[in-house]
């Protein structure tokens, strides 16, 4: 099967006038990947002078080698959010480029097939597949190297059986999170409620949620009506969402958010998927007091946050969105554990917690899978907070 990666298309976009590195393409022998190096430019060499072309030499640097797998759609209308991912990972490896180390890039397009088993032999590290089944086909041919699965949640199931790490947190620590949140903020009078729709019986949400607060020792108690504990509480009231019901989500977040407007003392509690619901206003949001837990964030305010858009906006003419920062955590916090010990970087996850642009990443004992959740309040002045 030909498999190819559009060189035209990302050198279009990778190679922007007065960015401060240049980015090498060196396809293999086949089609089927495109290897980007990455190497400083001479920030002194004025540009325009030719130069006398001879091949890089890579050989005096150290190599650490990425295989990088994604579903670009190369044959087709290409996938702008892994086009955007890929862009991330390489202003890390340019990042993270030092005198003495130097990243290879293989990048495989998964719409148009996986690399085999010789094209991933010399890697340190595979980043993607991104799917489920994809993790599944690529394990046979991966050597017993580390996956690093960067989306599908699923994937955390293979992890104890597998060498797979599961890069973003799941809907579990960020259950953990909210409980743990709940507590810090409980005060003297005040009220934690559960919300599930009155048809609903105990999801695994729901259930992991009781256990939870009961093992915080946190009292709580359950209804589907927000209203009916207006005016019943001394202190604040305090609602976690407990329903996987979209549309009673939403319809609660609002009647919330009334009750605030009236001079209530109320708080919502929810992990991210609150903010995935389409029928829901973000004003809604922030009427309400909401609190969320959730794996991405890019905290506008944050001052490294602010230099890296920066920097994007220089190099691509435009402003850097999840899939950018999520490709640049991914390659910049495991790009940083390699180079400390290619051999021996799987010892260090789990001791190396690290704060990214967008991603926090605190491994668990195992060293597979990230527990580390950001917490984002909404406030009334339509802001949002990253609360550390």
């Amino acid at each position: 099967m030909k498999r190819y990666l559009f060189a035209t298309l990302l050198l279009a976009m990778l190679l922007p006038l007065g960015a401060s590195a240049q980015w090498y393409l060196f396809p293999g022998s086949r089609h089927a990947k495109d290897s980007t190096r990455v190497e400083k430019r001479d920030p002194f060499k004025p540009i325009g002078i030719e130069e006398e072309k001879t091949e890089p030499d890579f050989e005096e640097f150290a190599v650490t080698k990425v295989s990088l797998i994604l579903p670009l759609r190369s044959t087709g209308t290409p996938n702008s959010n892994f086009l955007d991912f890929y862009s991330g990972v390489l202003l890390a490896a340019d990042n993270l480029s030092t005198a003495g180390r130097h990243y290879e890039i293989s990048v495989f397009d998964s719409t148009v097939g996986l690399p085999d088993a010789g094209e991933l032999e010399q890697s340190d590290i595979i980043i993607g597949p991104v799917s489920y089944d994809d993790v599944e086909r690529i394990l046979p041919r991966a050597h017993g190297k580390y996956i690093v699965s960067p989306l599908d949640p699923k994937v955390a199931s293979l992890t104890d059986r597998h060498n797979i790490i599961q890069a973003p947190s799941g809907w579990e620590a960020q259950v953990d999170e909210l409980v743990r949140w709940i507590g810090d903020d409980l005060r003297g009078g005040d009220a934690v409620v559960l919300l599930q729709s009155a048809d609903e019986r105990g999801g695994a949400i729901t259930v992991r949620i009781a256990q939870r607060l009961s093992e915080a020792g946190i009292p709580y108690e359950i209804t589907s009506t927000p209203s009916s504990k207006e005016g019943t509480v001394a202190g604040t009231c305090r609602f976690v969402i407990a329903s996987e019901n979209d549309e009673f989500c939403s319809a609660a977040i609002r009647e919330i958010a009334l009750m605030n407007i009236r001079g209530g003392r109320n708080a919502v509690y929810s992990t991210s998927r609150l903010r995935s619901l389409s029928d829901l206003e973000v004003e809604s949001l922030h009427a309400a007091a909401t609190r969320i837990t959730a794996t991405y964030y890019a905290d506008p305010n944050d001052l490294t946050v602010k230099r890296f858009a920066d920097k994007y906006r220089r190099l691509f003419k435009g402003d850097p969105g999840q899939w950018v920062y999520q490709g640049y955590d991914l390659m910049n916090y495991f790009g940083t554990i390699l180079n400390k010990d290619p051999d021996y970087w799987y010892a260090e996850i789990a001791g190396a917690p690290a704060k990214g642009l967008q991603t926090d990443f605190s491994f668990d004992a195992s060293g597979k899978n990230n527990t580390a959740v950001r917490r984002l309040r909404y406030n009334a002045n339509n802001t949002i907070s990253l609360v550390r």
